[in-house]
């Protein structure tokens, strides 16, 4: 008796315990939503698949339906061999590096860019205060600006010297000059100035200016906001510059970048000896960059940025093969540094995992479904002559409205038009911006205004047309009957919208023979769960 109880009791704790480890799965969204042969979907699956299979505005389906398709066609590839296609495989790794990309510039610049207000106020300070209203002289000859300052005692005789000069000699006024845009070797004189004193003479490029500091404002926080997107976004290009220059030299040295400059001076834009022309000019690791290869780059770069017809300078040349090895270099070892960590297994992994179904689907779509659609000429005429209506334009009219709700102002009008005063010179009297002829569907006015416009003739004007709160006259001008576009103009939109319908019409079919032959198991309560609780968030956000 006693066995026979303790086995009872220990059933019902395995039962519990079941039931318990059932609970637990769903509340971590691990136990099955939809099941689709072999494979299994919790709510986690769910989810992810939704985050990118969305478009915008789109609600969460009412039925598993969209969600089975999209596996029982995924899973068809697969045992079709797609995945082993060369064409899938490439489009893999084209996501991968551009995704990759993404995410390593993420790791290694963006998240490194910190635009708190600390930052931000410390770069307004250093780059945008002290503001310098400054005045200056300036000669390319030393000798004369150190005449001036001798004759300079102080801002009177600045200005009264400054007037007095031809204009060649006065630079422009600098209105508020701010630290970021002062010449370096000019910026330690200029910013350690007070209002009114006079600097220089100062020697900058082939000039000597000699400065009258007619005002100084230092950092306060309203000019601070002000500036503060500008400053924002200044400061993220410098320091993004900055971070991936510092990423690009670790990278070369990781992955031993050799640059051969002496030959790449040499290719130009004539044939290169056959020597030349296999040597390698740019290594990175073990890929190779030949100076044949390189020289088809340089002639791409002088069609795009040299103008049409002008042979290219010595300089322009230099300054396209430099920049032909900084992009060769950078773009290699950022996509090669971005493939070998592997995002996919991790940052990625989700986008990734729904990328590879999504692919599959479209190989199967584009390698078995389209190849069935046909559409001919005579199929277009054909649904061009049953759906004429939907392509004819609807009758409208070139109308001028003169429009007001005072009605003592709108008989003023009517008498006046009707005394023989021009429709156009009123209506400019009445509205702001005049009566101006408008073209307008017919059908798309009120229809006070389309009963009356049905008896006019182009020339009319009608008698005074009530509507709502209006008071309106209306000038009729030109009249449009409806007319159907012409089937040249339209073939090519008609010929989408068969080729879409007959593809879905062969995708429904196929769908229709997979369900059919495969075993899908759906836990309607819990979809309905995840839709729920969608909604829900989607609600949240919008209070």
């Amino acid at each position: 008796m006693r066995k026979r109880t303790f086995g009872v009791v220990v059933g019902i704790l395995v039962m519990v315990v079941c039931m318990n480890v059932r609970a637990a799965l769903g509340f971590f969204g691990k136990s099955p939503v939809v099941k689709v042969n072999r494979e299994s979907f919790s709510k986690d699956d769910i989810l992810k698949w939704w985050r990118f299979w969305k478009e915008k505005k789109m609600a969460f389906p009412g039925t598993p339906k969209p969600f089975v398709d999209w596996v029982l066609l995924s899973q068809e590839a697969r045992a079709m061999g797609m995945e082993e296609d060369p064409t899938y495989k490439r489009k893999l790794r084209v996501f991968l590096e551009v995704r990759g990309l993404l995410q390593l510039r993420y790791d290694e610049v963006d998240s490194k860019i910190g635009l708190n207000p600390d930052v931000l106020w410390k770069e307004y300070v250093r780059n945008y205060a002290p503001r310098l209203r400054m005045f200056a002289l300036v000669t390319d000859d030393p000798r004369e600006a150190a005449q001036w300052r001798r004759e300079i005692h102080g801002a009177e005789d600045f200005l009264r010297l400054y007037e007095k000069l031809k204009a060649e000699k006065k630079a422009k006024d600098f209105k508020w000059e701010r630290p970021l845009y002062i010449p370096d070797s000019l910026k330690k004189p200029l910013l350690s100035a007070k209002a009114g004193d006079i600097v220089g003479p100062v020697k900058y490029a082939m000039w000597t200016y000699l400065f009258y500091i007619k005002e100084r404002k230092e950092a306060d926080k309203e000019d601070y906001q002000k500036l503060h997107t500008k400053i924002a976004v200044n400061y993220k290009k410098r320091e993004s510059a900055r971070l991936t220059g510092e990423l690009i030299a670790r990278l070369r040295k990781k992955y031993r970048v050799t640059v051969d400059r002496e030959t790449i001076a040499k290719i130009g834009l004539e044939k290169l000896p056959e020597a030349v022309a296999e040597k390698a000019v740019v290594t990175i690791g073990d890929k190779t960059l030949t100076a044949k290869q390189f020289q088809t780059i340089l002639k791409k770069d002088v069609k795009l940025r040299v103008k049409k017809g002008k042979k290219p300078t010595p300089e322009e040349l230099a300054r396209l093969r430099r920049g032909i090895v900084t992009n060769t270099v950078s773009q290699t070892l950022t996509t090669w540094e971005a493939l070998n960590r592997h995002y996919e297994k991790d940052k990625l992994k989700d986008i990734y995992e729904f990328y590879k179904r999504q692919r599959l689907v479209k190989e199967i779509e584009d390698k078995v479904f389209w190849p069935e659609v046909k559409v001919t000429d005579a199929d277009v005429k054909a649904y061009y002559r049953k759906h004429l209506k939907d392509y004819t334009r609807p009758a409208s009219v070139v109308i001028a409205v003169i429009r007001t709700k005072d009605d003592k102002l709108i008989r003023k009008a009517y008498r006046r038009i009707h005394q023989g005063e021009d429709f156009f010179e009123v209506g400019r009297d009445i509205m702001v911006h005049g009566a101006r002829p408008e073209r307008r569907v017919l059908k798309d006015l009120v229809p006070e205004m389309v009963s009356v416009l049905r008896r006019m003739n182009p020339g009319d004007v009608s008698s005074i047309v009530r509507f709502k709160d209006w008071y309106a006259i209306v000038k009729l001008i030109r009249r449009y009957p409806e007319s159907p576009h012409p089937f040249k103009l339209v073939r090519k939109s008609i010929r989408k919208v068969l080729l879409k319908e007959r593809f879905q019409t062969v995708r429904n079919a196929y769908l229709e023979k997979l369900r059919a032959r495969s075993k899908i198991v759906v836990d309607m309560e819990a979809w309905n769960a995840i839709k729920k609780s969608l909604e829900t968030k989607d609600e949240s956000k919008k209070d």
